[in-house]
């Protein structure tokens, strides 16, 4: 069994880091994480790159971006 862990962000630089942060224990058991960013307009996608699996971007929406991290999703 696989877990993928779908994360809608936007504008999210000041917190994006330290959640992906308490993340990291799931990712390497083996969780993939996929970060879908609605349009930032600060540094959430460049951050959230180095703690991910995959950095999505999409147009802004909630049920957008976890419809593209699902269709992503492993």
């Amino acid at each position: 069994m696989s877990l993928s862990i779908i994360i809608p962000a936007l504008n999210e630089a000041g917190h994006i880091a330290a959640t992906l942060d308490s993340l990291q224990p799931l990712r390497r058991r083996g969780a993939e994480i996929l970060v879908v960013d609605g349009g930032s307009s600060d540094n959430t996608v460049a951050l959230a790159g180095a703690q991910s699996d995959r950095v999505l971007t999409t147009e802004p929406g909630r049920a957008k971006q976890m419809n593209a991290g699902a269709a992503a999703a492993s």
